[in-house]
């Protein structure tokens, strides 16, 4: 079983949007997790193959390698699992979380771990291991290495220790406007993003990426606060 990759690319007029809904990416259950035929399309997004053992196990194929996907509960896999075993199909690098130094901020409520969670399986990391390669103050603002010179008055500005988003990552997070869709490791990262279900992506008037509209979803918040049972109760009484 085996779908041709979606690209961003390849879809660069309105008239091919209607190919694009029709192979769109999966739904998610209410869980977060896909059947066999959510991951069929995950994996064909990405050039890859699935063959499924059971209800447990699928193998993701590419060219000659092979990575098998276990299952969450009978035939329910994790999209973080999924993208995991294509990018090791394709024999490139996954980026974990190392929840020791990440340092995160939950912008507008995001749920920051779970977003890098699955940027990092597909293949772009999500936070710094050495110093960065751009500076940042206090209060946010950037400045990159190669002007210095608009850093120099400033004695704030710092570059970003380990443990903080890498600048497409944080791009992500903090595009304004939306996410820069123009860079290649962003684009990468909504693709997957898109997959796990986390975000929306409506491409714009000619079908491209430059233009598009990303909505996040819900799913990508972190969870309410649940009150302590007596506030509950003392709540409902009040209203």
């Amino acid at each position: 079983m085996q779908q041709s990759e979606m690209d961003f690319g390849v879809y660069a007029t309105a008239a091919a949007n209607h190919a694009r809904r029709r192979i769109g990416p999966p739904a998610p259950d209410r869980d977060g997790l896909f059947d066999l035929e959510g991951v069929t399309i995950i994996c064909g997004r990405r050039q890859c193959a699935v063959e499924a053992v059971g209800e447990l196990f699928v193998d993701v194929l590419f060219k000659e390698r092979t990575a098998r996907v276990t299952a969450i509960a009978p035939g329910k896999w994790d999209p973080v699992s999924i993208l995991i075993a294509c990018t090791w199909a394709h024999g490139n690098r996954v980026f974990e979380v190392d929840y020791a130094t990440a340092r995160p901020t939950n912008p507008g409520g995001l749920d920051e771990i779970r977003i890098a969670r699955v940027v990092g399986a597909d293949g772009i990391r999500p936070y710094l291991t050495k110093r960065s390669r751009y500076f940042e103050s206090e209060h946010g603002v950037w400045a990159p290495v190669a002007r210095l010179a608009d850093a120099e008055g400033l004695r704030s500005f710092r570059r970003a220790p380990p443990g903080k988003p890498t600048w497409a990552f944080r791009t992500l997070l903090w595009g304004h406007g939306g996410p820069r869709t123009s860079d290649y490791a962003v684009r990468k990262a909504l693709r997957a993003l898109e997959d796990a279900g986390l975000v929306r992506i409506e491409l714009g008037p000619r079908g491209g990426m430059a233009t598009a509209k990303v909505t996040w979803t819900l799913r990508a918040y972190l969870a309410p606060e649940r009150l302590d049972p007596d506030d509950e109760a003392a709540m409902e009484m009040l209203a």
